[in-house]
């Protein structure tokens, strides 16, 4: 079909004129389409971040960004894009993440039992020559930090390792060798991750058989239930901050508010609080008060994925799921109304009642990516986003359903 856009210009308003032009651009009917797999950020975006921050490049090495530069992250293996990484603020708890030094750390050191440190200038996930090689000198080598990083809270253990020779068991400790759980490990670099909740969180590990070398590179210890971006450290703890990135609603709403439709596809990982925004709408004014539209979020606690409609303390809450997969990747979608409050997730019925919203929100200033939006970062996720659209109609449930499937 061609479109004749110079038909409509007299008697449309330049904004409906707007509208009319970002449809036929984008082809689907979403006025705002964001797809964070090509690598770029769409320059209406704004995006902070007041520290630097490590991602997976596109060779499948860890690199650095710098301060405010946002990152794309993607797969070790496959080196296929999987997003915009957003991370909350998280502090890697371990001295000496990468030399695993025996003195000097302000929170811990590394000790050594039947260990022979061979040389610490391997090439390393980061494709530098920082990986240290050791050997067990006799059997059950171990190399465990020197300090409890705290009490049975929920943590995370992370490192980087890979076998040089050998084929006796690795194990890894998280409470200073009281236990040891084998972990299967080959020759090329792979990042593992361990749940830590004992009370004496001395993390280490164990090389069974005399003779064996591994190498190991990136320790890490962090608050939460799973492992985010490497922080590398020295003599003493580091803290990565927040990403915060937004977008003014003026950049694609520029009709009515009502009837909407929010898609996004995203790859959520283990979160370190209980209620983390994917994408909101929002409305933040001079004053400081907050009316919130539309948002799709999920809670840490049961790994339910939601949405959720705010207006100041009305709220509508639909679930969409529970026991969805960390790590994965998954799409969701909600269409609102003054009549309906419809939402679907990876191709299926949401859970929970169709009523409409008790309210609607008056009006929206900006859409938060990751976060909650406002004024600072909250409720950030923790994971990479791939798309986010949004459409100035509500879609119908089966098309909902067609929109989210993988």
């Amino acid at each position: 079909m061609r479109y004749d856009v110079g038909r409509f210009r007299r008697p449309m308003r330049r904004s409906t004129e707007g509208q009319l032009m970002s449809l036929i651009s984008l082809g689907d009917g979403s006025t705002l389409t964001l797809d964070f797999t090509t690598g770029v950020l769409d320059s209406r975006l704004t995006f902070t971040r007041a520290s630097t921050g490590t991602f997976i490049n596109a060779s499948g090495n860890v690199a650095t960004a710098s301060n405010n530069v946002a990152r794309f992250d993607y797969d070790p293996t496959t080196l296929a894009p999987k997003g915009l990484l957003i991370e909350g603020t998280a502090t890697n708890l371990l001295n000496w993440s990468e030399s695993f030094a025996t003195s000097g750390g302000a929170s811990n050191d590394w000790a050594d039992t039947n260990i022979t440190r061979n040389s610490t200038n391997n090439t390393d996930p980061a494709n530098g020559t920082t990986a240290l090689r050791v050997t067990a000198s006799a059997g059950n080598g171990t190399i465990i930090s020197t300090a409890a990083m705290g009490t049975s809270a929920a943590r995370t253990f992370s490192i980087w390792l890979r076998r040089v020779s050998g084929t006796g068991n690795i194990d890894y400790t998280l409470d200073n060798g009281s236990t040891y759980t084998t972990q299967a490990i080959t020759s090329s670099w792979v990042r593992y991750t361990f749940a830590a909740t004992t009370a004496a969180q001395r993390v280490g590990i164990r090389i069974v058989t005399s003779g064996d070398s591994i190498e190991l590179w990136g320790a890490q210890l962090e608050a939460g239930s799973g492992a985010s971006s490497y922080i590398p450290t020295v003599a003493s703890t580091v803290q990565r901050l927040a990403d915060f990135c937004t977008i003014p609603t003026s950049s694609f709403i520029t009709g009515p508010l009502y009837p909407q439709t929010l898609f996004a596809e995203c790859i959520p990982a283990n979160p370190s609080a209980a209620f983390l925004d994917i994408v909101r709408l929002f409305d933040r004014t001079a004053g400081g008060t907050f009316n919130y539209g539309t948002e799709l979020y999920y809670y840490g606690s049961s790994t339910m994925t939601s949405q959720r409609k705010i207006n100041a303390s009305t709220n509508t809450d639909r679930s969409l799921a529970s026991g969805l997969a960390y790590n994965s990747r998954h799409k969701l979608a909600v269409a609102v109304d003054s009549s309906a409050f419809l939402g679907s997730y990876d191709g299926l019925t949401g859970s929970g009642t169709t009523t409409a919203p008790s309210a609607l929100a008056s009006q929206v200033t900006h859409m938060g990516v990751g976060c909650s939006g406002d004024a600072s970062p909250g409720s950030v996720m923790f994971g990479t986003i791939r798309q986010i659209k949004f459409f100035p109609f509500a879609m119908a449930q089966s098309q909902l359903n067609a929109l989210t499937t993988l």
